[in-house]
């Protein structure tokens, strides 16, 4: 198809001269083909527009003005995407792959029209699940064989509660859980006593005060309704919940972070901190009225803590005034954690806990214990300085041969697509955490990046999830034992 159209849009001008020249000019046919893409393709963006205002409507409370606001944004966030102009191509393709079926069929026969469809269609289908398959054997092909103690997992009613006795949070980031609340019962049987709920509040530039998120009301009883039903059914089995609201930066495309967000002027920084208030006091309701069992004020806002540690204060102390149980702040594992100005104001120092702990692919289990030495001895200082407890708000090792060097470093589409799959790696990473740190009498617990409610995964593939891999069974062993001495 592709080359029935340039064909229709090139023609050779051969002069006296005997160098060829390529001149383009676009023949009646390949004006015609042009026209129809352009409509095909503008009517789908159109469609897509259409469908993200139905999906505000019904995903966002407020009056009109607010709607269109919010629909404005899904519409940029969409439209800055280069895959989303490839979807949008989709339909097109899909028509001409058909007409070019119908075209077979009027100016040839049934067995031409099987010709077609078997070379346009099935045999690249075939060749694209040939190429897959081969490359899912290849991913993977780790030869690791571990076997599965199922004598630590948990098989009563509900959780052991083994932190009312040790004072250790054994936590997980769960996802999805209002669609898949049968992920409870594999969560307590993995030995896990906690629950992290993460909201996401999207802003849309790190210097501009521009966030946006569900609570556009203040009872937004449409998210407020979802929370609740995780509660009630978290607490069937002893459940403990974490409530830890996440900005997420919107536009990344120069490589900046939730934790470069910074103001250009005092108005700015006003307004931006009284946007986060408002989300975030909305959260501490939220807290207060599913009973959460630790709130944190704020995850990985580096700059806004340490450029602005009076407003960070105020801030708390409002939180304070609406949720009166624990609460903390996620700061990142590295100059972060050092910076933060208002430990004293909180009662965990949490971390973001992605610590590098080796220079190489697949290191030994000796290794990474090694590589914990220096971190600990940092984290101790810590907890002697502020005289508070040490909490891992977020730690999680991907199944790949790197998990160790960078643990804090997003799958990239390599490590998805085509990367091995690496369990031992994952395993080796988990085991020395608990060889090392979890013994220490400061430290308060983890919260384990990730869980996505996907119970029955067999676990093949290369990401921070744990459903259907060893490293759950590793994490399992570890939460399932009483830290005596705490």
């Amino acid at each position: 198809m592709l080359f029935e159209f340039l064909g229709d849009c090139v023609y050779f001008n051969t002069p006296l001269h005997p160098t060829f020249m390529i001149k383009i000019k676009p023949s009646a046919v390949a004006r015609r083909r042009i026209r129809f893409f352009l409509s095909i393709y503008l009517l789908t963006l159109g469609l897509f527009c259409i469908g993200a205002y139905l999906l505000v409507l019904d995903r966002i409370d407020g009056d009109i003005a607010e709607k269109i606001e919010w629909w404005g944004r899904v519409l940029k966030a969409l439209f800055t995407r280069p895959i989303f102009y490839f979807l949008a191509a989709i339909p097109y393709l899909i028509i001409i792959m058909i007409r070019s079926f119908m075209q077979d069929y009027r100016i040839g026969s049934w067995q031409k029209l099987a010709k077609g469809v078997f070379f346009r269609a099935l045999l690249p289908t075939l060749a694209i699940l040939l190429l897959l398959t081969s490359i899912n054997r290849f991913r993977g092909s780790e030869n690791f064989n571990y076997t599965w103690d199922t004598g630590i997992e948990n098989n009563t009613d509900t959780i052991r509660n083994h932190f009312s006795r040790d004072h250790k949070q054994r936590g997980i980031h769960a996802f999805n859980l209002e669609t898949d609340l049968g992920d409870l019962e594999i969560l307590k049987r993995q030995n896990i006593e906690w629950i992290t709920l993460t909201p996401f509040i999207p802003q849309e530039n790190y210097q501009t005060p521009s966030i946006f998120g569900e609570f556009s009301q203040e009872d937004s009883t449409k998210y407020m309704s979802s929370w609740q039903t995780i509660k009630k059914e978290s607490a069937k089995f002893g459940f403990k919940i974490h409530l830890k609201p996440h900005i997420w930066l919107m536009e990344r495309s120069n490589g900046k972070w939730r934790s470069d967000i910074a103001m250009q002027s005092p108005e700015d920084w006003q307004k931006w901190f009284q946007q986060y208030e408002y989300q975030m006091l909305a959260y501490a309701r939220l807290a207060t009225a599913i009973d959460a069992d630790l709130f944190c004020v704020g995850t990985e806002l580096h700059q806004t803590a340490v450029l602005k540690p009076e407003l960070w204060k105020a801030f708390i102390q409002k939180i304070k005034t609406i949720y009166d149980g624990p609460l903390t702040y996620a700061a990142n594992w590295n100059a972060e954690v050092d910076e933060i100005p208002f430990w004293e104001d909180l009662d965990f120092i949490g971390v973001q806990a992605y610590f590098p702990l080796a220079d190489r692919n697949n290191p030994s289990l000796s290794k990474i214990e090694r590589g914990w030495q220096p971190h600990i001895d940092h984290l101790e200082t810590l907890h002697e300085r502020y005289e508070l407890p040490v909490l891992f708000t977020e730690m999680g090792y991907k199944s790949t041969t790197d998990a160790a060097i960078k643990p804090w470093a997003w799958n990239t589409a390599q490590n998805r697509f085509y990367k091995k799959i690496a369990h031992q790696a994952q395993v080796n990473c988990y085991q020395a955490f608990f060889n090392t740190i979890w013994k220490e009498e400061w430290m308060a617990g983890v919260h384990i990046w990730e869980w996505q409610s996907r119970g029955q995964s067999d676990g093949q593939n290369n990401a921070f999830s744990l459903e259907g891999k060893p490293a759950l069974n590793v994490v399992a062993k570890g939460f399932g034992q009483v830290m005596h001495g705490n």
